[in-house]
């Protein structure tokens, strides 16, 4: 029987930054009282020159090592809201640099916490209608390049990180769920980004930084609010209900994020992982490394019915109920 998610490989830069030696740089942040909050212990933070091309390329590079030639994904997907250009797009230089054939199908998504589910999604609707055999789904983000050293909101929270997935189709159909409010955009955007750094600008005007800014206090409000009544009504719609859930695998934003979903939702603890202490938030690759780092510590199984679920920059969300 084919399995919806074949196989996921990732990668996380080998520059670790321990939150707990910041109390020593800068102890105006009292690190120590956050961490319960955050859950992070440990961040990944790419070298001063490593792309997000190159994050990408080391976990497609592992997801694809040993593959035949006829094994081969004919469609290549990225979902990134960090490319190191606004064009070619990432997944054009991607598949070149793998080798992939001229046929391939290439294009990128931007999407943040929320991209995983909807890559799935597309990669689904092109393996339904016949257009894709296989799909190599790459979810990659490099926030530390735009996050400023006193910002002590995303510092402590976000890592940089990629994630690869194989995605064939399955026997058996997945369930999605998607929404967005766009009034509350400006919870999370990246300021200095885009065109819009020389729109309406003086043409000698010096080009300022990006800038990541999070209202952490209207997404909490958001994740809260809004959330649960999706997660329940996805799990009607998947005809399996919450208790037909066998494991839980939310976006992992924070600690105290996804503690309040598990209560608001009498989510068994067994059931919900909380995966952000050794990895940190990478947006729209939370969901494929908690996936594969629960499958290595034999909590995740095949056959599990799982629910996948992902809210954030938008402000938006998108969820999945899948046979593993």
């Amino acid at each position: 029987m084919n399995s919806f998610i074949n196989n996921i490989e990732y990668y996380l830069p080998e520059n670790i930054i321990d939150c707990h030696e910041l109390d020593k740089t800068k102890p105006h942040w009292h690190v120590s009282n956050s961490l319960p909050k955050t859950g992070v212990r440990y961040l990944h933070h790419s070298a001063k020159d490593e792309t997000t091309m190159q994050l990408a390329h080391k976990a497609a590079s592992k997801v694809l090592s040993g593959l035949s030639d006829e094994e081969l994904p004919d469609t290549l997907i990225v979902c990134t809201q960090t490319p190191d250009q606004l064009l070619p797009h990432v997944s054009a230089c991607l598949q070149h640099e793998l080798g992939l054939p001229s046929s391939t199908k290439c294009f990128d998504v931007s999407l943040g916490c929320s991209g995983y589910c909807y890559g799935l999604s597309i990669a689904y609707g092109y393996l339904a209608a016949g257009i894709s055999e296989r799909v190599l789904f790459v979810t990659v983000d490099n926030y530390s390049k735009t996050i400023a050293p006193e910002n002590k909101t995303s510092f402590l929270i976000f890592s940089d990180g990629a994630a690869a997935t194989i995605i064939d189709k399955p026997e058996t159909a997945p369930s999605f769920l998607f929404g967005t409010d766009g009034s509350r955009s400006e919870s999370i955007r990246c300021l200095n980004s885009g065109i819009s750094v020389v729109t309406g600008k003086d043409p000698d005007a010096p080009i300022a930084k990006p800038d990541m800014q999070m209202d952490g206090f209207k997404v909490f409000q958001f994740t809260v609010k809004t959330i649960p009544a999706e997660i329940r009504k996805l799990a009607d719609q998947a005809g399996t209900g919450m208790d037909g859930i066998d494991l839980f695998v939310f976006h992992q934003a924070s600690n105290k994020v996804l503690e309040s979903l598990t209560d608001k939702l009498d989510i068994p603890e067994e059931k919900m992982i909380i995966d952000l202490y050794e990895v940190g938030n990478t947006t729209s690759s939370t969901i494929p490394i908690t996936l594969k780092r629960a499958e290595a510590s034999g909590k995740l199984k095949r056959g599990d019915t799982i629910m996948l679920f992902g809210f954030g920059i938008g402000l938006s969300w998108s969820g999945a109920v899948i046979k593993y």
